[in-house]
């Protein structure tokens, strides 16, 4: 997939298992997840093999961009999804 933010080879295989995580967890298509993923980082450069984004694994990612960014999924027993598109 083409992203409207930079990346190369490891984040462009970061984001494929991010977006894999979002289809398991939470049964949204993969177009649904990678557009999310794509909204989420939009404008931004994952450029790097030590980005800091890699400082947190696929699962964190997939709840982090899925998840409302007004709730606090790690703690709320039924965290709200963002609007989708």
């Amino acid at each position: 997939m083409k992203f409207s933010f930079e990346t190369d080879a490891k984040s462009q295989r970061f984001c494929k298992k991010i977006a894999q995580e979002m289809v398991r967890a939470f049964g949204i298509s993969e177009q649904e997840a990678l557009g999310r993923i794509d909204r989420h980082w939009s404008g931004q450069a994952l450029l790097g093999e030590t980005h800091i984004n890699y400082h947190e694994d696929e699962v964190y990612w997939a709840k982090q961009i899925y998840y409302d960014p007004d709730c606090d999924w790690w703690r709320d027993p039924d965290p709200k999804p963002r609007d989708y598109p």
